[in-house]
């Protein structure tokens, strides 16, 4: 037989009833057989009343084969609002109807003789799911209670039972989210849905640390792209521009300029077409050929820096050296080709 409960629509009733039962025989054994509820209808000390049918309740019970659990203090029942077990302390293996009211077969486990033997529950007192005549159609539980019923407040704690006397599942309502008239059902049916939405830390500590490590290889791989590209710009400008100082569709004085144009992907294709439309405007210089005396040289004039350049780049190429027009045009400035002329 399972010892899982079977979940009820109905509401539960828990604590409205409670009866004496001898806790050990002589021998120190706990008793087999139990008494869980009276027979007939019984009104509790709050005016409710409820009707118990011994039969029909054994019958239900054999149907589902369900064990039914025996806690203390009606734990199952209080601590499931909570998504917390009670402490059992045995199990109802067997229901039998009788004349004077419904007897449970109870398999006890250790802490249920423990608790019998020390005398602290003397009790019995059944939580009962129950139409809304107030007839008992299944029993949840039963528990072993510390006091008779008449010694206690008669409490209900699930729907269509009076809310006045639970001011603690009333702020529970409230807390999640529900109205105060909500009924223990409803607080159950919130609890479950928060559980099931809640994620466990560890498990939001992975992910956080899944996702940041994304985003940083997602930015490496973004800052790598980038880097790429403005390399390729580069060397596309680069090639473009010398190329133009190779044809002298500019002059070397004009290469920044251009390269600035050429910052944005626009502006390098307007230079690419503008060059494209320009013709060789530098045309070969008798400088190109001749070496001028030191003195004559004149820097400020983009022909003869041109020419100069063009002898320093012819110069190199003797001597092994590949040097570009732009380079030559600096080390020109510099007073470099007048070094490789000793």
């Amino acid at each position: 037989m399972s010892h899982r409960p079977t979940p009820s629509s109905q509401p539960f009733a828990t604590g409205v009833i409670a009866g004496e039962f001898a806790a050990l025989d002589a021998g120190g054994v706990p008793p087999a057989w139990i008494k869980v509820t009276p027979t007939g209808r019984v009104t509790t000390r709050d005016g409710r009343s409820y009707a118990f049918d011994p039969a029909a309740l054994a019958v239900r019970f054999a149907a589902e084969g369900i064990s039914v659990p025996v806690d203390l203090d009606h734990s199952v029942q209080r601590k499931a609002m909570f998504g917390e077990a009670g402490t059992v302390v045995g199990w109802v293996a067997e229901l039998q109807a009788r004349p004077d009211g419904l007897f449970a077969r109870v398999d006890w486990l250790d802490a249920g003789k423990a608790t019998l033997a020390a005398r602290t529950h003397r009790y019995v007192s059944p939580t009962f799911s129950h139409d809304d005549a107030g007839n008992a159609t299944w029993l949840h539980s039963v528990a072993l209670v510390p006091a008779p019923a008449l010694a206690m407040p008669a409490v209900a704690s699930a729907g269509g039972s009076p809310q006045e006397d639970q001011p603690m599942l009333k702020k529970i309502a409230v807390a999640l989210g529900l109205t105060e008239t909500a009924d223990e059902a409803a607080c159950l049916s919130a609890l479950t849905t928060l559980r099931a939405e809640t994620v466990a830390k560890a498990v939001h500590d992975q992910a956080i640390a899944n996702l940041s490590a994304a985003t940083a290889a997602r930015d490496a791989a973004e800052a790598k792209l980038a880097t790429l590209a403005a390399d390729a710009r580069k060397a596309e400008v680069d090639a473009l521009l010398e190329g133009a100082l190779t044809e002298k569709k500019i002059v070397p004085a004009q290469r920044e300029q251009y390269a600035a144009l050429c910052a944005t992907a626009e502006g390098l294709n307007q230079v690419k077409a503008l060059l494209a439309v320009t013709p060789k405007g530098l045309q070969a210089s008798a400088l190109d050929n001749q070496n001028l005396p030191a003195g004559d040289e004149d820097l400020t004039d983009p022909a003869k820096l041109s020419g100069l350049a063009a002898q320093f780049v012819r110069r190199q190429a003797e001597a092994g050296i590949t040097i570009s027009h732009a380079d030559a045009v600096v080390a020109v400035r510099d007073g470099k080709h007048k070094e490789t002329k000793k």
